[in-house]
């Protein structure tokens, strides 16, 4: 199988990977070297020239990779080639391989490849997905943490412990009166502590969760408030369009920052207040629906002016952190009086920092403030196995206490069956299609 390895557009580079038993044979007619390509020794780097296999005229120079199995990504043999990075050059030496008898690769089928031959466990396969799409340099961080298989070694040691566990209990069951086996007051504390642990690792990976996906922050309040201001101030960059006119916003404008090394997707909203027509009811209505859809709400009042009961009474109980905007103006008793509200002015920049400030608490208290240590990133998949198995796990917990061994057993068997999962263990085609189907091209 043959793909492009690296991003789609115009770059200096351009890598072609080629996979399989037959890859080197596959390559060696389109390259011109002073030794043949079988006898390229294993991971070294070479100048070549790239060839048209049927004129052998010189299409390109490059530098070229063979790296033999099992020692490859994939653990086959893997030719990858080093070209420049024309689009229509890489589109052309791919089409090559592929009339010399290569297929093209479907998205994420190294990887997958790396899984099917044992050279990567499935939670290391997803680490790959994770770190491509990594956005910050803590969000890298976690993804290469996974990727070294720091979960995955978890993972495995708590699958080991109930495979020993499920063994003691069967032989406990076929036994009762041998005192063989692996008593089932101590069975019980095992569970325990194997609860407390997986317990520990959903919390973690749903922070780790929000650390790779980000927080979506909208920002809203009445019309004219300063939100798009506001807006534009965070980014650093005049992304919304700002007018003394109420209602100049209509849909919705959004930008990304990052901060504590989380991406924040900021939306500028409508204001929420009684439609004049039918395109601003549109307008009020998605900014209600990206209220509801956000981790946090950005309050926006205008501080020279009464706030709004109606805007304050619907965002209640929702996290939020209210904004007293246009700080440079003379403040409003009403205003003044709203509690812990933020003052800011876009103006003078007084305020900009400290609310910067309050703003990078939150995003830490949704990623977990205690740092890293410890934090898991994980799959959307991962985290429903999870779920799963401490819920299998609480069942054992009780069953172990007061109920016939048999059903803890079944309980520990899903236990255990969820771990697998994680691992790639029995999983079938459908659950790995789903997996790599999401991976880019050429990985």
């Amino acid at each position: 199988m043959v793909a492009v390895a690296t991003a789609i557009g115009e770059s200096a580079i351009g890598v072609i990977r080629v996979s399989g038993p037959d890859a080197i044979a596959i390559v060696a007619p389109l390259l011109r070297t002073a030794i043949p390509l079988e006898a390229f020794p294993s991971h070294r780097l070479r100048r070549v020239a790239i060839v048209d296999a049927k004129s052998g005229e010189r299409v390109d120079e490059a530098l070229c990779t063979v790296m033999r199995s099992p020692r490859s990504y994939t653990a086959e043999d893997v030719v990858e080639l080093s070209c420049h990075g024309s689009p229509a050059l890489l589109r052309l030496v791919t089409l090559s391989i592929v009339a010399g008898g290569a297929r093209l690769a479907a998205p994420g089928e190294f990887t997958r490849r790396a899984f099917l031959n044992g050279r990567l466990d499935l939670a290391r396969a997803e680490a790959v997905a994770l770190m491509i799409g990594a956005r910050t340099d803590r969000a890298v961080a976690l993804a290469a943490r996974a990727l070294a298989g720091g979960f995955s070694d978890q993972v495995r040691a708590l699958r080991d412990e109930l495979v020993d566990l499920i063994a003691g209990l069967e032989v406990t069951l076929d036994f009762p009166e041998e005192r063989v086996g692996l008593d089932v007051e101590a069975a019980r504390v095992i569970v325990t502590r194997l609860r407390a642990e997986v317990e520990r690792w959903l919390a973690a990976a749903r922070h780790g969760r929000v650390v790779h996906d980000g927080v979506t922050v909208a920002l809203v309040g009445p019309p004219n408030a300063g939100k798009s201001s506001l807006l534009n101030a965070l980014l650093g960059s005049d992304r919304a369009i700002v007018s003394p006119v109420p209602g100049t916003t209509r849909d919705i404008v959004e930008g990304t920052i990052a901060l504590a090394g989380v991406p924040v997707r900021l939306l500028d909203t409508a204001g929420i207040d009684t439609p004049r027509d039918a395109i601003e009811a549109e307008g009020i209505r998605r900014s209600r629906r990206a209220m509801q859809e956000s981790d946090l709400l950005l309050l926006v009042f205008d501080g020279s002016m009464v706030p709004d009961p109606h805007v304050l009474e619907e965002t209640a109980g929702r996290a939020r952190l209210v904004v007293r905007a246009k700080s440079d103006l003379p403040t409003h008793p009403a205003a003044a009086a709203l509690r812990d509200a933020a003052p800011a002015s876009v103006v003078t920049s007084g305020g900009m920092d400290a609310l910067l400030e309050r703003l990078t608490r939150e995003i830490e208290r949704c990623a977990g403030a205690t740092g890293d240590e410890g934090m898991i990133v994980a799959s959307v998949r991962q985290i429903g196995l999870l779920e799963t198995l401490l819920r299998a796990l609480i069942a054992a917990e009780a069953a172990l206490a007061e109920a016939p061994l048999e059903a803890a057993l079944v309980d520990l068997r899903e236990a255990l069956a969820c771990a697998g999962a994680i691992l790639g263990v029995d999983v079938g085609d459908a659950v790995l299609d789903r997996i790599f189907s999401m991976f880019c091209l050429g990985k």
